[in-house]
């Protein structure tokens, strides 16, 4: 092989198994981000029970034990054909309703909406709360993958010619070529390794600036480890710009070889 593909850089197509996992991600956080939003509109609709005792109306997030009032049957309806609905949740997820509430909101959400018998005014107002932070962590990651894709393809299409010429010169023979010509392969590789290196540079640069933002979670450092982790790879710019970078010196050494034997 010649280290290029039809669509990313590097023997083994990093680039663009890469440009798909981001895509597959970017479209599965989409259709999340519209099932909190269709969630989140029909718990508005439902109507919020407010129980009395000794004549002052409760507090509380989570009610008594005793049978569940609609409401609450209601919402677990809206949220099981909304959150838990999208197509991708068995294969992603596959958590029962209540570890979904509880990963997604909280236990103690998770426990008024799942153990109560009434869905109060202030249970209403955390599960909306709830919602709506849900949605708002997806709307940043949506972002963030948009960007990430952007990133891909510019380095793609930087890396591109660079693999190209890379082949193109480990295939010559430089048995029979002039000192001059030799050297100019030579000074040509060493551009072409310094563009590797402001390649790596400035994805280095880009990979610190993501590890800064708040919506990943804590067990993902940034989000080449978010996005990639069911890859073989982590960090798919930089391991192939590696690899390109030794694939530039081996040709490198080769060229001086042939050097040292033809010195004037």
């Amino acid at each position: 092989m010649d280290g290029t593909d039809e669509v990313g850089v590097g023997t083994d197509g990093r680039l663009r198994r890469a440009m798909m996992a981001v895509r597959r991600e970017r479209r599965r956080t989409a259709d999340e981000l519209e099932a909190f939003r269709a969630f989140e509109d029909r718990v508005r609709a439902i109507d919020a029970k407010t129980t009395t005792a000794r004549g002052r109306s409760t507090v509380s997030v989570a009610a008594v034990r005793s049978q569940p009032t609609s409401g609450l049957r209601r919402v677990r309806q809206a949220y099981e054909t909304t959150v838990m609905g999208v197509p991708h949740y068995a294969e992603e997820y596959d958590d029962t309703y209540v570890e979904s509430l509880q990963g997604e909101f909280s236990p103690d959400i998770a426990s008024a909406l799942t153990e109560g018998t009434n869905f109060n005014e202030r249970c209403r107002q955390a599960t909306l709360s709830a919602a709506s932070e849900a949605q708002s962590t997806r709307e940043l990651l949506v972002g963030a993958l948009d960007s990430e894709r952007e990133s891909l393809q510019e380095v793609t299409e930087e890396l591109r010619p660079v693999a190209e010429e890379v082949a193109d010169l480990t295939a010559r023979s430089y048995a029979e070529e002039s000192f001059g010509s030799l050297d100019a392969y030579r000074a040509r590789l060493h551009v072409l390794e310094e563009h590797c290196d402001d390649i790596a540079a400035d994805r280095q640069a880009s990979l610190f600036e993501q590890r800064r933002a708040r919506w990943l979670p804590s067990s993902a450092p940034d989000i080449a480890c978010y996005v990639y982790q069911a890859e073989a790879f982590d960090y798919p710019v930089m391991s192939t710009v590696a690899e390109l970078t030794e694939r530039i010196r081996t040709v490198r050494a080769t060229v001086e070889r042939s050097m040292a034997r033809c010195r004037p």
